[in-house]
Protein backbone atom coordinates (compact mmCIF):
# COMPACT_ATOMS: atom_id res chain seq x y z
CA UNK A 1 0.00 0.00 0.00
CA UNK A 2 2.74 2.42 1.00
CA UNK A 3 4.43 1.69 -2.53
CA UNK A 4 1.36 2.28 -4.44
CA UNK A 5 0.92 5.72 -2.56
CA UNK A 6 4.75 7.03 -2.99
CA UNK A 7 4.06 5.60 -6.86
CA UNK A 8 0.70 8.09 -7.04
CA UNK A 9 2.80 11.11 -5.15
CA UNK A 10 5.52 10.86 -7.62
CA UNK A 11 3.50 10.61 -10.53
CA UNK A 12 1.56 13.52 -9.42
CA UNK A 13 4.35 15.45 -8.82
CA UNK A 14 6.04 14.56 -12.08
CA UNK A 15 2.26 15.74 -14.52
CA UNK A 16 2.57 18.86 -12.20
CA UNK A 17 6.32 19.78 -13.24
CA UNK A 18 4.63 19.15 -16.73
CA UNK A 19 1.91 21.15 -16.71
CA UNK A 20 4.44 23.85 -15.25
CA UNK A 21 6.81 23.54 -18.41
CA UNK A 22 4.21 23.63 -20.48
CA UNK A 23 2.41 26.41 -19.42
CA UNK A 24 2.20 29.52 -21.92
CA UNK A 25 1.11 32.75 -22.26
CA UNK A 26 -0.36 34.46 -24.98
CA UNK A 27 -0.33 38.36 -26.10
CA UNK A 28 -1.52 39.50 -29.65
CA UNK A 29 0.05 42.66 -30.92
CA UNK A 30 0.58 44.49 -34.15
CA UNK A 31 4.16 44.86 -35.19
CA UNK A 32 6.06 45.29 -38.37
CA UNK A 33 7.66 42.96 -40.39
CA UNK A 34 10.51 43.35 -42.26
CA UNK A 35 11.38 40.66 -45.26
CA UNK A 36 14.31 39.90 -47.69
CA UNK A 37 14.10 37.02 -49.67
CA UNK A 38 17.08 37.01 -52.28
CA UNK A 39 18.90 34.04 -54.50
CA UNK A 40 22.01 34.02 -51.17
CA UNK A 41 20.08 34.49 -48.29
CA UNK A 42 16.68 34.65 -46.25
CA UNK A 43 16.23 37.07 -44.13
CA UNK A 44 13.23 38.06 -41.23
CA UNK A 45 12.40 40.43 -38.73
CA UNK A 46 10.05 41.46 -36.44
CA UNK A 47 9.87 44.82 -34.86
CA UNK A 48 7.57 44.27 -31.99
CA UNK A 49 6.06 47.61 -29.57
CA UNK A 50 8.05 48.72 -26.85
CA UNK A 51 7.97 46.74 -23.93
CA UNK A 52 7.72 43.44 -25.42
CA UNK A 53 10.27 41.67 -25.14
CA UNK A 54 11.39 38.05 -26.64
CA UNK A 55 13.42 35.54 -23.86
CA UNK A 56 14.23 32.53 -24.50
CA UNK A 57 11.45 30.14 -24.55
CA UNK A 58 9.48 32.43 -26.15
CA UNK A 59 7.52 31.83 -29.53
CA UNK A 60 6.48 33.96 -31.92
CA UNK A 61 3.84 33.79 -34.75
CA UNK A 62 3.51 35.97 -37.74
CA UNK A 63 -0.34 35.51 -38.31
CA UNK A 64 0.06 37.42 -41.89
CA UNK A 65 2.34 36.38 -44.72
CA UNK A 66 2.76 38.46 -48.01
CA UNK A 67 2.51 36.48 -51.15
CA UNK A 68 5.75 36.13 -52.88
CA UNK A 69 7.31 33.94 -55.84
CA UNK A 70 10.43 33.52 -54.98
CA UNK A 71 12.50 36.31 -54.66
CA UNK A 72 11.55 39.85 -53.12
CA UNK A 73 14.17 42.18 -55.52
CA UNK A 74 15.15 44.21 -51.69
CA UNK A 75 12.84 44.43 -48.80
CA UNK A 76 9.28 43.97 -48.21
CA UNK A 77 8.03 45.53 -45.36
CA UNK A 78 3.97 45.43 -43.80
CA UNK A 79 2.40 45.09 -40.79
CA UNK A 80 0.86 41.93 -39.32
CA UNK A 81 -1.08 40.77 -35.88
CA UNK A 82 2.05 38.77 -34.00
CA UNK A 83 1.32 36.36 -31.39
CA UNK A 84 4.05 36.16 -28.68
CA UNK A 85 3.88 32.81 -26.42
CA UNK A 86 5.54 33.12 -23.40
CA UNK A 87 7.32 30.31 -21.87
CA UNK A 88 6.92 29.27 -17.76
CA UNK A 89 9.15 30.00 -15.96
CA UNK A 90 10.90 26.83 -15.22
CA UNK A 91 11.03 26.08 -19.44
CA UNK A 92 12.83 29.37 -19.84
CA UNK A 93 15.49 28.46 -17.09
CA UNK A 94 15.59 25.03 -18.25
CA UNK A 95 16.63 27.09 -22.28
CA UNK A 96 19.05 29.16 -20.96
CA UNK A 97 21.06 26.43 -19.28
CA UNK A 98 20.63 24.11 -21.90
CA UNK A 99 21.52 26.55 -24.46
CA UNK A 100 25.09 27.25 -23.01
CA UNK A 101 26.07 23.39 -23.52
CA UNK A 102 24.61 23.44 -26.75
CA UNK A 103 27.10 26.79 -27.80
CA UNK A 104 30.16 25.10 -26.23
CA UNK A 105 29.26 22.31 -28.34
CA UNK A 106 28.64 24.10 -31.47
CA UNK A 107 32.40 26.19 -30.87
CA UNK A 108 34.43 22.92 -29.87
CA UNK A 109 33.13 21.26 -32.99
CA UNK A 110 35.45 20.31 -34.89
Amino acid sequence: MRKLLVAGLLAGGGYLLWRWYQRETLSEVEGVVRLQSEHEHFHLHVDLPPGMEIQPGDTVEIVNMPQIHGQTHGEITYTSPIKLYRASWLRRNLIKQSSLVEVNELVEHP
